[in-house]
């Protein structure tokens, strides 16, 4: 049976539950304007009844605070993230392609391509006026050179922006490790007050925020459950065990995490050409206490991954699917052969001006890596009907890891795909790099050929005007000699083959490397104006300087399309995909903000919401307070004024 003064029991639990939601409620004004912070509900529940020895068997016993909880909607909180990583890759992208433009900006304050080009080919033409002026030939020289220095300094800024870009990849992951850690810190903090049945509203919202913070960067996958005492399950322990994974793997496992680290490629592992030096993987380490590389990558450029981090390796590598891949023909085990030849047949790259691959690197047989020192391009032209077949010669002398070649490893590999680098589906600095090698190579190609065919102001045959400098060892690659440019054989079938070398065939020739010979910088005449038979006509002919000139509007070399028309190509393509990036920017841009509203609407501090609770509380608080000062006027009643 309950005390006769179970009354005022009763109402001091009133008072007690509406003081603490009058403080929680002051709290949430205090926080309206904290980042991340979650809006808090005293939950109110009625306490146990007291039986009693009446036919209505019990009483009740009042109000009691069963907790402080968070007001947040778990629905909410895995769109945003999703909707985050999505946003972060379109802005991410969206960026650094405006940055990608600007480098060919062609307008009254900047000289582009365009301008420089037509430039170029007015000084050609000037030639024809007097063809052996040392004047004209000079001022075309200069023209030149400028046309080149235009390509050295697009190839420049391309490669400083795909080395900026590889740093932030570096700050990205370590802004991964450090949140991981955090979150870990974090989880074994909210335990340990939980447990003692405390509220961790504070730290669950830094978590929050972390995540937050963490799904633009990658994808992330959530999950909390309660931690179950095997002895006595349906005891609450007040612990939970937290997870957080990354593209399915796990970052972070309750109190402890995973760590990434970033692995520069050697030379060896170079996957472009025109790629700066350095340019990072991710793995994960053994232990998050080390740096200690292990065997498993974080595969960046998966379909499942996302955020900031997939956009930054897309704009960094991305070559529109265009990295070398072909089908394994002839892998010969024979000791006796070395360096190994690989044959690669149906293979992705059949033209060699648009060959992007190293001179050396690393090429994946099947599922293991292997080191090649060279390859060859052979194109196998049908003696009965002329049609073109293309195989990959690649010589093959180490393991990845640079050790002897086990013959053990290349067994059964016949039939199965080779690759060098990923294909990845996305116009970035290594497609357009590419791109810009390819012109290059075609217009020099174009151009030597027809002045190799002339004579210069002796009547001398003329060398190549456009080569590449050999930036490593000096000197340069002048492609006079036919054999640099191809040899021709024929094989067991009398087929004709043309061979390639991967080190010559203009393949050495890029945007970084073009330039106009020493020889043709030392001594304008040898320069070719005429052919010889033109030459002996008159020192002024100038029939070689005609069919030049014919290479800006009058000869398809890129994309089908003329030397003139280069930039509009390049232009095309990053305009198709700024306006793609711009499109889903701003519609994810929308999703965020609706997202927002709805994840406000139930976590967020309404100030007008705040202050009708507080005018519910005071009044409730009011009323236990009433009660009170009844009942001590019945209890004086009772004991003082009534007596026996």
């Amino acid at each position: 049976m309950p005390s006769q003064f179970f009354g005022l029991k009763i109402a001091e639990s009133g008072l007690v539950s509406y003081q603490a939601s009058v403080n929680t409620t002051a709290h949430n004004i205090a926080n309206v304007d904290t980042e991340g912070f979650t809006r808090q509900k005293a939950n109110l529940n009625t306490m146990q009844a007291i039986r009693i020895n009446t036919k209505y068997g019990s009483m009740g016993a009042g109000v009691e605070v069963d907790k402080i909880e968070q007001l947040r909607n778990e629905y909410y909180d895995l769109k945003y993230w999703s909707n985050e990583t999505k946003l972060g890759e379109m802005q991410t992208k969206q960026d650094y392609l405006s940055q990608i433009e600007l480098n060919f900006v062609d307008d009254e304050k900047i000289k582009g391509f365009t301008t420089i080009f037509s430039d170029y080919f007015k000084a050609m033409d000037t030639m024809k006026t007097d063809a052996y002026s040392l004047t004209s030939r000079n001022a075309y020289i200069g023209q030149a050179k400028t046309l080149c220095e235009y390509f050295n300094s697009i190839n420049e800024k391309l490669s400083d922006l795909q080395d900026e870009i590889n740093n932030v990849i570096e700050t990205r992951v370590a802004d991964i490790n450090g949140i991981a850690q955090k979150i870990a810190n974090l989880n074994k903090q909210i335990n340990i007050i939980e447990q003692q049945q405390g509220s961790a509203a504070e730290l669950r919202d830094q978590r929050n925020l972390l995540v937050d913070q963490l799904a633009k960067i990658v994808p992330v996958e959530i999950s909390e459950r309660p931690i179950v005492n095997s002895n006595f399950p349906d005891v609450y322990t007040g612990a939970t065990e937290y997870r957080v994974k990354i593209d399915g793997q796990l970052l972070v496992d309750n109190y402890d995490y995973n760590k990434l680290v970033c692995v520069a490629r050697d030379l060896n592992h170079q996957v472009n050409e025109s790629d700066v030096d350095g340019l990072f993987d991710i793995y994960w380490t053994v232990n998050p206490y080390t740096d200690e590389v292990s065997s498993r990558k974080l595969e960046v450029n998966s379909k499942t991954m996302g955020g900031e981090l997939k956009a930054l390796f897309a704009v960094r590598d991305g070559n529109n699917n265009q990295g070398f891949s072909g089908t394994i023909k002839d892998v010969p085990l024979d000791r006796s052969k070395y360096p190994l030849t690989v044959t690669i047949s149906d293979p992705s790259i059949t033209d060699p001006k648009k060959a992007s691959m190293p001179e050396h690197g690393t090429i994946r047989l099947g599922n293991k890596n292997f080191r090649y020192e060279s390859y060859t391009l052979n194109e196998i032209v049908d003696k009965n009907t002329g049609e073109s077949t293309y195989e990959y010669v690649f010589e093959i002398r180490y393991e990845e890891d640079g050790s002897p070649i086990s013959l053990d490893d290349l067994r059964g590999l016949t039939g199965k795909e080779a690759t060098i680098g990923e294909s990845i589906d996305y116009m970035g600095i290594a497609y357009y790099q590419q791109q810009i090698n390819e012109f290059v190579r075609n217009f020099a190609l174009e151009y030597n050929k027809i002045s190799m065919a002339g004579v210069d102001e002796s009547g001398e045959m003329s060398s190549a005007f456009f080569i590449a400098d050999d930036l490593y060892n000096g000197g340069e690659y002048g492609y006079t000699d036919a054999a640099h440019v191809m040899k021709e054989s024929v094989d067991e079938n009398g087929n004709t083959i043309h061979s390639y070398k991967g080190s010559y065939y203009y393949t050495y020739l890029t945007a970084k490397n073009f330039t106009i010979s020493a020889e043709a910088m030392k001594n304008a005449g040898s320069i070719a104006t005429a052919t010889p038979d033109a030459f002996m006509n008159g020192v002024d002919s100038y029939d070689i300087v005609d069919k030049l000139l014919e290479l800006k509007d009058g000869v398809k070399m890129f994309r089908g399309g003329v030397a003139g028309e280069f930039l509009q190509c390049l232009l095309s393509d990053i305009s198709v995909d700024t306006q793609k990036t711009k499109i889903f920017t701003n519609n994810y841009e929308n999703l965020q903000e609706a997202i927002l509203r709805q994840r406000q609407s139930v976590s967020s501090v309404d100030k007008d919401e705040e202050a009708l609770d507080l005018v519910k509380f005071q009044n409730a608080y009011n009323l236990s307070s009433k009660m009170i000062s009844v009942l001590q006027e019945m209890y004086n009643q009772l004991i003082l004024n009534t007596g026996v």
